[in-house]
């Protein structure tokens, strides 16, 4: 029986002022003074069995079951796994221990700790952002179990779906542009006032969503591919307050699916006859107070006023990495691309003609490398929080065209052990084979600044030959020679990208440091999913070999923060809350903090935290013998 199932928590800490029907069976009862019968989680994940968050009669949850649990007291940490990591494989890891250790740990550090298993169903349409919708309901319940806000944040273990952002405001620049651009009535501008409002797609990934506890999410999600209006308007000298007449207006638009519209402020255009003439004059007027549809009333008290995280949330996923070379592909004499020690090898094939022509057949969807990649991730978390882990106690950055971030990665700690200049700085245009010598060099922190996309990060021309030399063994790719398939990085790094191939190389070559460390990763779009835009999250294509994923699971990460933006900033506050002993949720939190306490934040940017996310686990802290009592919003 579906059920459409929504959680009455405006009345506890940290929930919803804007729930729009009663609470589930046997959900949490409140009053005005947050007191009020309790349940379990294991009642709440009962409560959420064939849950339609819209009553569309499409379910978004199928099924939730705690499968395990840790400590008493404090506040509580929810690791949700994908149900399909837990159905028996031959051959596969089995994760079940790996994560009821991992509440072991939570607990051991004052926490209470909650796995529970996520079933959720097929896409029947391009929906994600209703998913996520349900599981935030899900986070609100569980948020009210104690009376008063007690989740302290999320792990997501698997695949899960994504908030795809799309923002809109009045945006004043000055410049020159040109309109109309193939139509008759083209024309350009040099160093106008101009107004831009055209929605954009800012993040294809963004878990404030998830975090913001309070927010009014719910009421700027669309669903159907919708057609969104585009307004350029040329003003000249100056723009009045409030718009008025204009010298030219461009009006178009722009078509987005599935996605949550940050829609700030409101525009609109005017024709009208000119007297006593045949021409007509243009108007623009627009108001830009009628915004922040998503925030919270709370949120209204801020100087800057942007949603706020009530819970830290972050994301563990080898779904999109995990893949390994076909058996489909066979060369003369049975060949396959990997050897009896499973190594990469040489194909000779009868003709040129015989070989794939793109390297994406080559690689196929490996359930089993997936969950070695989460088994390895989670003995790595264990091992770095008890202190078994070796640690270098020193931060790196590497930076491509983009200036170094090593004092900002100096700011974490006091006391860093003696780097090594050559390895721990290196900028200006390096290649990747200097990534190849930066990777393996040891450091808790790195930073990585480089032009990047969802597949990689740009890094210095680079010798192809020298490259593959570099790697210690083969590369985990082929390139074509005639008629064979030779083990080489030549194609898919031909353009200087660090990318899942090379990094998959490294891996399988053991040239990474061995000891676990944390990134900070500044390049635009490294951490978006390829096809967020126009795939739902469980078709085959989306998200796969995306990087910053690759450089967690591939690099011996324990948790990443990065941007799914096109945009020039970088988390203030992150390194200095760490040196805090924060946890890395809190620092990425702590963005949010100072940009609300803006004064004068402007407008097209004014809403940039968004933009940043956290992969691996929030949990942890740089210095694991920094007291545990930061990280609790």
């Amino acid at each position: 029986m579906k059920k459409t199932l929504i959680v009455l928590t405006a009345l506890c800490a940290g929930a919803a002022a804007n729930a729009l029907a009663s609470p589930p069976r046997d959900a949490t009862v409140r009053t005005a003074s947050g007191k009020g019968r309790t349940t379990s989680i294991e009642v709440i994940c009962r409560n959420f069995a064939d849950y339609d968050q819209d009553g569309d009669g499409q379910i978004e949850i199928a099924k939730l079951e705690r499968i395990a649990g840790s400590g008493k007291d404090g506040k509580r940490v929810l690791v949700l796994v994908e149900s399909r990591l837990l159905q028996s494989l031959d051959g596969a890891v089995d994760l079940a221990p790996l994560l009821e250790r991992l509440a072991d740990d939570l607990a051991d550090e004052g926490k209470r700790a909650d796995v529970v298993s996520v079933e959720l169903p097929k896409s029947r349409r391009h929906q994600d952002g209703r998913y996520v919708l349900a599981l935030r309901e899900f986070f609100r319940a569980v948020d009210c179990v104690e009376g008063e806000s007690s989740l302290s944040g999320v792990i997501l273990v698997g695949h899960f779906p994504d908030a795809y952002l799309v923002r809109t405001c009045n945006w004043q620049r000055r410049g020159n542009l040109t309109l109309h651009k193939g139509r008759k009535n083209k024309a350009s501008y040099r160093s106008v006032q101009y107004l831009r409002r055209v929605p954009e797609a800012v993040a294809q990934r963004a878990d404030i969503v998830l975090a913001d506890l309070d927010g009014r999410w719910e009421d700027v999600y669309v669903q159907p591919r919708t057609r969104l209006d585009t307004v350029v308007a040329v003003f000249g000298e100056r723009i009045p307050s409030g718009g008025g007449e204009c010298l030219d207006v461009q009006q178009r638009s722009v078509t987005y699916e599935d996605f949550f519209h940050v829609a700030d402020g409101t525009i609109e255009v005017h024709e009208q006859d000119e007297a006593g003439s045949n021409s007509t004059s243009l108007r623009v007027t627009f108001r830009d107070e009628e915004a922040d549809r998503e925030t919270s009333e709370k949120d209204s008290e801020l100087s800057n006023r942007i949603a706020q995280p009530e819970i830290f949330v972050s994301r563990l996923d080898a779904k999109g990495v995990a893949l390994s070379p076909t058996e489909k592909i066979v060369g003369l004499g049975g060949t396959t691309l990997l050897d009896e020690q499973g190594r990469p090898q040489t194909l000779k094939f009868a003709s040129p003609d015989d070989i794939p022509r793109r390297e994406e057949q080559l690689f196929e969807a490996d359930p089993r490398l997936e969950r070695r990649l989460l088994a390895e991730y989670l003995d790595r978390n264990h091992a770095y929080r008890t202190g078994a882990a070796e640690t270098a106690w020193r931060c790196s950055s590497i930076a491509c065209g983009l200036r170094s971030g090593y004092r900002v990665m100096k700011r974490a700690a006091s006391d860093w052990e003696e780097p090594d200049p050559k390895l721990a700085d290196v900028h200006g245009r390096p290649s990747l084979e200097r990534f190849v010598e930066w990777i393996d060099y040891p450091a808790v922190l790195r930073t990585i600044r480089a032009h990047s996309d969802p597949l990689g990060s740009q890094f210095g021309r680079t010798k192809m030959e020298e490259l593959d030399v570099s790697l210690n063994g083969p590369a985990w790719a082929w390139a074509r020679h005639g008629d064979r398939l030779e083990p080489s990085l030549s194609s898919v790094c031909r353009r200087s990208q660090l990318n899942w191939y090379l990094l998959r190389s490294l891996w399988e070559n053991d040239q990474v440091s061995h000891e676990p460390c944390f990134y900070y990763h500044t390049g635009c779009n490294g951490i978006s999913p390829i096809g967020a835009g126009s795939l739902a999250y469980d078709d085959p294509k989306y998200g796969k070999r995306q990087a910053a994923e690759a450089l967690l699971l591939f690099g011996n990460g324990l948790a990443l923060v990065g941007r799914a933006k096109v945009y020039y900033d970088e988390p203030r506050g992150f390194v200095e809350a760490l040196r805090d002993g924060a946890t890395f949720g809190d620092a990425w939190s702590r963005y949010f903090q100072i940009e609300s306490r803006a004064k004068s934040p402007g407008n097209i940017g004014r809403k940039r935290a968004y933009y940043w996310s956290v992969l691996g686990d929030w949990t942890l802290r740089l210095d694991t013998a920094a007291p545990s009592g930061s990280g609790e919003l």
